[in-house]
């Protein structure tokens, strides 16, 4: 997991898979993470290492939209795969937010 910051935005790479085992670790990382850098307009996912989720990821990606969405920021999703989109699809995430495919 890593995060950086680039011109009010705030990157956060997963580097895994959104799946159960990760999903706690991961989840009180990106919440430390929007924490300290509440400075931010926009908060980002990058999914390019991100081939599987599964429930609790899905749950960890809403979470992070309506936590930034409470905090009047932007959420968004770049680096989505075909696997990512189709999770993405299926739970409707493009009605809520922007996310930009790899291309794939």
């Amino acid at each position: 997991m890593k995060a950086k910051r680039e011109n009010g935005t705030l990157v956060l790479t997963p580097e895994t898979d959104l799946v159960a085992s990760h999903v706690g670790n991961l989840r009180d990382y990106m919440l430390d993470q929007m924490k300290n850098n509440q400075d931010v307009d926009n908060v980002v996912l990058d999914a390019h290492g991100v081939e599987i989720i599964d429930s609790l990821g899905v749950n960890l990606i809403i979470g992070l939209y309506r936590q930034t969405t409470s905090e009047s920021k932007t959420f968004g999703v770049i680096g989505a795969g075909k696997r990512f989109m189709k999770i993405a699809n299926f739970f409707r995430f493009p009605t809520l937010f922007s996310i930009q495919t790899t291309g794939e």
